[in-house]
């Protein structure tokens, strides 16, 4: 048996290295690609821009995601994934709506005193609905273990988005405007594909034998409603102090300094983290899920080994990453970025160091999320927010875009020590409410 199990792993994890490789390679090419049509400054405010919509993803969307991936392997033992599945769409069907409305509103307002656009917070807010519907559909195919299809919608996803934004800048000229315009009429085709995945592995609504959802009672729906909200609610405030420690220096660098340090800034980002985002999701996408169900059997031998295998394949490939970066940073900024971005390779290392440390950290953080442990992440994330704040502000005041990448290592470096001492401590306490019966599941 567990000779099967370890080959669906790896073969699980085979098709998850695939679909991030073609995902590491289509953000490779976007970076090449947009640095040349857009200018600096415009590239910054693109990616700020997109920046407001994955914080408000985050903040109504995300926590129930990850309650449907926590509660999966529970809600399968159960019978009840369909309506696991139902009450969440349901959850976060209406906060997007709401989101999306105040966006727009808020949008125009804000078009009134500015020279901005008066449609710019109607696209965000577009951009806001169709990354939730993707986010949803992809959750469902990695919490059921459906790798193959997820692998290749998620590299559809990373080759169509940017395509149709090229396009869109070519068409209607360089701005950001017209960037985010692309990126939304590629995610609504990407979100066809991915329900088209969803149906094609009997994940649909109607299409999976269910054999309790016929009978299962309002009661029992607003219990699983319940647990769903339980497990999320720590997870909305962790969306602004996790958005503020992954996309927030972007804006302080926006007001501290100009909007071209902020276009130098994220595209040094954007190539220096994509190694270390690549084998994070695999890791994440193969072993996960594995994690999850181990945690939901009590087996406290898989639980070690699907803890062990997460850490030690991160940090092997984080040290590897960081080497690279250290030797060929120069090198890779002539190769993936227009000439007007080479300065950029100055901030590479920084960044690549930093993002080694919140690589690893993530997968303690993962290993909070499967022992419940979502107060942990909150405080967390808090802490690597508040060095963040405490270290890049003065560094960008006193030495510039320099001083800013310099807090990004000090800041991941903080979350990884605590990363590791909270989920020590999330197995302990999960593990002891078990002994006496006060764990909840829904």
């Amino acid at each position: 048996m567990l000779g099967i199990l370890r080959h669906r792993t790896m073969r699980e994890g085979l098709w998850v290295a695939m679909g991030q490789l073609l995902t590491a390679i289509a953000g490779l090419v976007s970076i090449r690609v947009m640095t040349e049509l857009l200018p600096v400054d415009e590239y910054g405010r693109f990616t700020l821009l997109v920046g407001v919509s994955a914080l408000v993803l985050g903040l109504v969307a995300t926590p129930k995601l990850q309650a449907v991936l926590r509660f999966y392997s529970d809600a399968k033992t159960q019978g009840r994934i369909t309506s696991l599945r139902n009450v969440a769409k349901r959850q976060i069907g209406q906060q997007v709506a709401i989101a999306a409305v105040l966006l727009t509103i808020v949008g125009a307002l804000v078009a009134i005193f500015t020279k901005q656009l008066w449609f710019t917070g109607a696209l965000i807010a577009f951009l806001l609905i169709v990354e939730a519907a993707r986010s949803f559909e992809l959750m469902l195919l990695n919490a059921a273990r459906r790798q193959r299809s997820a692998a290749l919608v998620q590299a559809a996803d990373a080759w169509i988005k940017p395509i149709f934004a090229i396009c869109m800048v070519l068409l209607l000229g360089a701005t950001s405007e017209a960037a985010l315009c692309g990126s939304i009429i590629g995610g609504v085709l990407v979100v066809v594909l991915m329900y088209k995945a969803v149906m094609v592995e009997g994940l649909g609504i109607g299409s999976e034998s269910d054999a309790t959802t016929d009978r299962i009672s309002k009661i029992q729906l607003a219990e699983i409603g319940q647990s769903i909200r339980r497990y999320a609610l720590p997870l909305a405030p962790l969306a602004v102090f996790g958005w503020f420690s992954g996309m927030g220096d972007r804006y302080v660098i926006a007001g501290m300094l100009s909007m071209s340090d902020v276009g130098l800034y994220a595209a040094a980002y954007g190539l220096a983290s994509r190694p270390f985002l690549m084998l994070s999701g695999i890791i994440e996408q193969t072993l996960r899920p594995v994690l999850h169900e181990a945690v939901a059997s009590g087996d406290r031998r898989s639980i070690n080994s699907a803890k062990r295998k997460m850490v030690l394949m991160m940090t092997a490939g984080a040290v590897l990453g960081v080497i690279c970066f250290m030797v060929l940073s120069d090198l890779a900024v002539k190769i993936f970025m227009a000439h007007s971005y080479h300065a950029a390779a100055d901030l590479m290392p920084w960044i690549a160091f930093g993002y080694a440390f919140l690589s690893i950290s993530s997968m303690y953080s993962r290993i909070c999320y499967a022992f419940d442990a979502t107060g942990s992440i909150l405080k967390l994330t808090v802490a690597s927010g508040l060095t963040g704040v405490l270290v890049l502000v003065p560094a960008a005041m006193i030495y510039g875009l320099r001083g800013a990448v310099v807090a990004v290592p000090i800041r991941f470096a903080v979350e990884l020590i605590l990363s590791y001492v909270f989920s020590s401590r999330a197995e302990e306490n999960y593990f002891s409410k078990i002994a006496d019966g006060s764990a909840v599941v829904p």
